[in-house]
């Protein structure tokens, strides 16, 4: 974990932050610029020399913190034993910095402890100057802990960034994260728009072609009716795969997923639905009671769809000549939505419907997440019982 800019970018920003740490470093704590006395030619390159090797070594501070301020602190203590008038501390400050941003709490902790340390020698250069013997001790003490407040606010400068550093990737991650679920509730929600279109429409088409045959050479009307419905059935089917394929081929936009699949359909359809599903042979009637009120268009989808899926279950599990009765019951808060048929073959129904053996489990996760319930059995009297509880949109009907 570097959480820095790569080397090229950094490398601009270091031209100019470098050379003024240097000089930074010599006006505050060299003899170069502050001459008690004279400074001969050579201390005086000595001190430069010293002063280029400490904050160059700055320029690897973010590749390897620990390993610079290493360097730093050893670079001190030479520097403290070999030249009298010389004692860097800003190289220290920054190389401290970078640790506490880049490396773990314990890491620049040990760092703090270990630069404290070496701002003893700073301390210990006041105590020995102090003209004053009785004054020699309080000088070390306040020079000890102003320097260990110069290197504490340093560490505590660098753990806030890191902190926020942190925050940051967290944010980043949560939102890649959210942006992957929406990207498959998307994909789970396309899955079941083609699982609706191709179960009824496949079924109806297969139902059709099955009676056509039977009656092909008898009854050449009926099996030609028959064949009409199956090309509708498939022109209606390829178009709404054509919607869906679209869908998929467009660009990724989970947030605008709700509008790209299109116009759904509403309950206003239903009736075109019956329609096509009585031309299969389904004896289908419709009980509405109750004022009807406006449903969120995800609720009034899921409504169509448990319309849809129920009577395709029906024409492929019971049978062309089954009836089926649908009660619309609209109540104050909830539409209640029940479609019973009296197949005789209910009772070995599977209790999952058609495809894959997913039908009912996918349309009841699709009610669940309108905010709405499923249940789904063989009725006591025979047959099959799909019935769904629906919220009701909170808002007034136009008009």
């Amino acid at each position: 974990m570097t959480g820095t800019l790569p080397w090229h970018r950094r490398l601009p920003r270091d031209a100019v932050l470098l050379p003024a740490f240097g000089l930074l470093d010599l006006f505050t704590s060299s003899s170069v610029v502050i001459q008690h006395r004279p400074v001969s030619t050579t201390a005086w390159l000595l001190q430069l020399l010293a002063a280029l090797v400490s904050v160059g070594a700055l320029a690897w501070r973010h590749r390897a913190p620990v390993t610079v301020f290493v360097v730093e602190c050893a670079h001190g203590v030479v520097v403290w034993f070999l030249l009298h008038d010389y004692r860097p501390w800003v190289a220290l400050v920054v190389a401290l910095y970078s640790v506490a941003v880049l490396r773990p709490l314990a890491v620049s902790a040990g760092a703090y402890a270990a630069a404290c340390g070496r701002g003893l020698l700073n301390a210990l250069d006041s105590y020995r100057i102090e003209p004053v013997v009785g004054a020699r001790f309080g000088e070390f003490l306040v020079t000890a802990l102003m320097f260990a407040l110069v290197y504490g606010a340093a560490w505590s400068a660098g753990l806030v960034v890191r902190g926020h550093r942190a925050r940051v990737r967290q944010f980043d991650t949560d939102r890649q994260a959210a942006r992957d679920e929406a990207v498959t509730r998307e994909r789970q929600r396309i899955a079941a728009e083609l699982h609706d279109v191709v179960s009824h429409s496949v079924t109806v088409m297969v139902l059709q072609a099955a009676g056509a045959a039977q009656v092909a050479t008898a009854e050449p009307e009926r099996a030609r009716q028959a064949l009409l419905h199956i090309q509708q059935a498939g022109q209606q089917a390829m178009a709404e795969l054509r919607r869906l394929l679209d869908v998929m081929t467009a660009d990724a936009d989970p947030a605008g997923g709700a509008d790209r699949l299109g116009p759904q359909p509403r309950l206003a359809d239903i009736e075109v639905l019956l329609a096509s599903m009585r031309r299969t042979g389904l004896t289908v009637r419709t009980h509405t009671s109750g004022r009807a009120a406006p449903l969120d268009p995800s609720v009034e989808l899921a409504a169509y769809r448990t319309v849809q899926e129920s009577l395709t279950n029906t024409l492929k599990h019971a049978g062309a000549g089954s009836r089926v009765r649908i009660y619309f019951t609209w109540e104050e808060q909830v539409l209640l939505l029940r479609i019973d048929d009296d197949g005789p073959a209910a009772s070995a129904r599977p209790a999952v419907g058609l495809s894959a053996g997913h039908g009912l489990a996918s349309l009841g996760e699709r009610i669940r997440r309108a905010g709405g319930r499923l249940s789904t059995g063989p009725r006591p009297e025979g047959g099959f019982r799909v019935a769904a509880s629906l919220p009701i949109s909170q808002h007034p009907v136009d008009g």
